[in-house]
């Protein structure tokens, strides 16, 4: 099934009917409830974008999520869907290397820079924790995901990414912001 959708700020959509496992013995066991649960579902959507966009799954923790022929790191990121999930505070979602926000990470340093009004410094942070590590950021509707509504990814260069941050973190991105940019819409 791999293809090559994965032009820049375009929409691509999906419709998902449903997950099921089918077991060796004979039956089929309806699972799509785990599509909701990003820890469930987290690397069976990054796939699913792997085969719809023909880029190689290349790794988890440290690279980027998936990689071109040219080598450049594609990074994916899930947003909740306005369509499911419309209030403002909704809008912003973390967009930079999850060791950004933890506690046993860069979060604290983040947070106390954040506090002293000092974004540049902790902007440097995420570049390095992975800003700088990818070409592109993949944005899957997929916070949160029920099959009631297409299946949606878009691609956004980095430079585009880090020209679109929170003005207040650099952590964070406005899902209202990156809808804005894109061009078109594929249905798949």
């Amino acid at each position: 099934m791999a293809n090559s959708f994965r032009d820049p700020f375009t929409l691509y959509e999906l419709d998902i009917r449903s997950l099921t496992l089918n077991l060796a013995t004979g039956p089929s066991l309806d699972v799509t409830a785990t599509l909701s649960n990003g820890r469930a579902s987290y690397i069976l959507f990054q796939h699913l974008v792997a085969n719809l966009s023909g880029l190689g799954e290349f790794s988890e923790g440290g690279d980027s999520d998936l990689v071109d022929e040219a080598g450049r790191g594609y990074e994916v990121k899930s947003y909740r869907d306005p369509e499911l999930w419309s209030r403002p505070t909704w809008d912003l979602f973390h967009t930079s290397a999850s060791s950004t926000f933890g506690p046993n990470n860069h979060g604290p340093r983040i947070k106390q820079l954040l506090r002293e009004d000092a974004y540049d410094e902790a902007l440097e942070i995420c570049m390095r924790s992975g800003y700088d590590k990818n070409a592109f950021y993949v944005y899957t509707n997929t916070g949160g995901f029920v099959p009631e509504i297409p299946f949606r990814y878009f691609i956004i260069p980095t430079q585009t990414v880090l020209d679109t941050l929170s003005r207040t973190d650099p952590r964070q991105i406005s899902r209202r912001s990156l809808l804005a940019l894109l061009t078109d819409t594929v249905r798949i």
